[in-house]
């Protein structure tokens, strides 16, 4: 995994690329790829790199990288875990290659193919090609979105890089808030699709590539999930079908020269991709993150009999939450912008543990996304999944006997009943109750409301501009997103709108708190395979007998300890509510009410304090983590206030891989 920046001139080929900015583009990205750098620069065009060594350790995988004729460049951030296939083709037609890096594979995969062949890619990716022969550039980002790639376009030069602060280094590329991103946020926890934080910065959507050249700009999408027709075939068969694709996926994504780890949270995700990986030969030490004693649940328990009831190593870290203040701004740094939620402080601190021993980590991320792992999709077929329940609850011997042929070591039901008895959830539950009959009884609002929790009239209080938070607008998209998706089951409608919107939010924290540690992030459950898979599983086979996920829990039975089966829904829960009532509590006032925050003219000062002073309102948290996160970004990017805990070398690094060190600069 790498990072990526350039800029190129296409209105004018003549016109030279400033060197000192590519380059200072490129070193922002340090934190990205500490092992090497490289700069190509030809006419019109200039490309950056920063190099986190994974596959191919010669000078052999150093990028910028050419075709034997110089015709083609690629500079590349991600992994194709399917490279061989490709390599193999390309090998058959006669085509030779100078090392073994999946870079190289690429680099003739679009020299010869071009970007319609990434419908066949599995991987995670963001890159930009450059076709010197018809002067044009191609961007392209991976199916799922998991890598990220951000455009600034002024008519006459595009100027891209893997983070936001990158393409801020230009000075051409102005700083506006996007009031539309701002209200996508406080909705849907992220920007969506396209949208940033910044009005004029756009990013390439997931599963898209676009071509610019001197004559057009094309943006193309070439994977989507279209296909939502129901595999045929038993309970048994289809389980033991998505075993057998969980395998060769988790096989597929141990490739790397270097050590591979294993996020591992005590749930079913990590825990299952963490066994898998040893079943292919690869015994994983694992690294894992608590809270004990600060009144959420301790995951330590779990973690240590996952791991020791899989014989691996487990390193732990506890979060205590005594350097929030200087936290939030250094990863809200690392992050761009506001997107999910707290989890990026968890997430950031087990990626740098697991830093310290090595360079990649699989984690068990999108499973619920794809697998239907949250209550909240039951609220779409809230009676079938009763009913369901109450089979498996009352029928003799508890489980189906078409069940009990795939359940090997423990029984997979009951988390979803406990997760709905949780306070929280029971809270949502009754505050739809309330809403009227009509609004009950329709499945598209019952998501909506309970994915846009906090009512328009709290926001109302919160900002300065009704109209930066008016709900109809983000209603409006909503349904637009579901109406177009090709799903005619509602909970597939709900489930392609959460993979095209929140999952995207969720893989850009992903990628910038492990980037952050020069640690390599992958997230086997996103890959297209099983995503493809899990499409086609009807959503009797994800909620079943109280269980959610119902075909995964039944597909890694064998091979996750019984107490960690039957968990309710936890994710990255952590005491952030208590931390910003509590110790830090000055910290929170002091930033939403500084001059800075008075003047910004985004806030409604007299309602803001209000909700700050009423630490008991319910939705407390929910609103004062997004203005704060709001805030904290505003002063770093608005403000240019880059956080102290920030050290952008002025260096080049020496090169860890390549011959003489130091970076590679080529002008042509």
């Amino acid at each position: 995994m790498c990072g990526i920046a350039g800029i190129f001139h296409y209105r004018d080929r003549d016109r030279r690329v400033d060197r000192a900015v590519l380059t200072q583009m490129t070193r922002v990205l340090a934190h990205r790829g500490p092992d090497g750098e490289g700069i190509h620069i030809e006419p019109g065009l200039g490309l950056g790199h920063r190099r986190l060594a994974i596959v191919d350790l010669s000078p052999t995988g150093r990028q910028p990288m050419a075709t034997d004729d110089g015709m083609g460049w690629i500079t590349y951030n991600g992994e194709l875990y399917n490279h061989q296939m490709f390599r193999s083709q390309l090998s058959g037609r006669g085509e030779p290659f100078r090392g073994s890096s999946d870079t190289e594979t690429l680099l003739r995969l679009m020299a010869i193919r071009g970007p319609d062949a990434l419908s066949e890619a599995a991987g995670i990716f963001a890159f930009a090609y450059w076709d010197r022969g018809t002067r044009t550039l191609t961007l392209a980002r991976d199916p799922m979105g998991v890598k990220q790639l951000y455009t600034y376009d002024d008519g006459s030069t595009l100027i891209f890089a893997s983070e936001i602060k990158s393409v801020l280094v230009h000075p051409s590329v102005p700083r506006a808030i996007d009031p539309v991103a701002v209200s996508e946020y406080l909705h849907f926890h992220t920007p969506l699709f396209e949208r940033t934080f910044l009005t004029d910065i756009r990013q390439l959507r997931a599963g898209e590539y676009l071509q610019v050249s001197a004559q057009r700009t094309r943006r193309h999408t070439y994977w989507r999930v279209t296909d939502f027709s129901q595999r045929e075939g038993s309970s048994a068969d289809q389980v033991r079908a998505l075993r057998d694709e969980i395998a060769t996926v988790v096989r597929d994504q141990l490739m790397s020269d270097v050590p591979v780890g294993s996020f591992f949270s005590g749930g079913i995700d990590s825990t299952a991709v963490a066994a898998f990986a040893s079943r292919a030969g690869t015994r994983p030490r694992c690294f894992g993150v608590h809270f004990t004693g600060q009144g959420v649940i301790d995951e330590r328990p779990f973690q240590e009999a996952s791991a020791r009831s899989l014989g691996l190593e487990l390193d732990l870290i506890t979060l205590d939450g005594s350097t929030f203040p200087e936290d939030l701004l250094t990863l809200m740094y690392y992050q761009d912008q506001p997107v999910v939620g707290a989890a990026m402080l968890p997430m950031h601190a087990v990626a740098r543990l697991a830093s310290r021993s090595v360079k990649v980590c699989l984690g068990g991320q999108a499973a619920d996304e794809v697998f239907g792992g949250y209550a909240r999709y039951a609220l779409v077929h809230p009676l079938r999944v009763a009913q369901s329940w109450l089979r498996g609850r009352f029928m003799p011997g508890g489980v189906s006997p078409e069940a009990s042929q795939t359940t090997r070591s423990a029984r997979v039901g009951g988390n979803l009943w406990a997760q709905f008895r949780e306070r929280r959830t029971l809270s949502r539950v009754f505050a739809l109750l309330r809403s009227s009959a009509e609004t009950f009884g329709d499945w598209r609002e019952r998501y909506f409301t309970n994915f846009a929790r906090v009512p328009e009239a709290v926001w109302q209080g919160v900002f300065a501009s009704p109209d930066l938070v008016a709900r109809g607008d983000r209603r409006e998209q909503f349904l637009d997103v579901l109406a177009a998706s090709p799903a005619t089951d509602p909970a597939d409608k709900v489930m392609h709108w959460d993979l095209q919107t929140y999952l995207t939010g969720l893989f850009q924290q992903d990628d910038r708190m492990s980037m952050a540690n020069s640690l390599e992030s992958r997230v086997p459950f996103a890959d297209p395979r099983l995503v493809r898979f899990a499409f086609h599983t009807g959503f009797d086979f994800k909620f079943r007998e109280g269980a959610s996920k119902w075909i995964l829990r039944e597909s890694v039975s064998d091979v996750v300890p019984a107490e960690v089966l039957n968990r309710r829904k936890v994710g990255f829960d952590t005491p952030a509510e208590a931390w910003m009532k509590g110790r830090h509590a000055s910290f929170v006032r002091d930033l939403l009410t500084s001059s800075s925050a008075r003047q910004r003219g985004l806030w409604n000062a007299r309602g803001l304090t209000q909700i700050l002073d009423c630490t008991e309102h319910p939705l407390w948290f929910d609103v004062i983590w997004k203005a704060l996160c709001i805030e904290s970004w505003a002063t770093i990017v608005l403000d240019q206030q880059v956080p102290p805990g920030v050290a952008i070398p002025a260096e080049p690094p020496t090169d860890l891989y390549g011959a003489g060190g130091g970076p590679r600069v080529e002008v042509q």
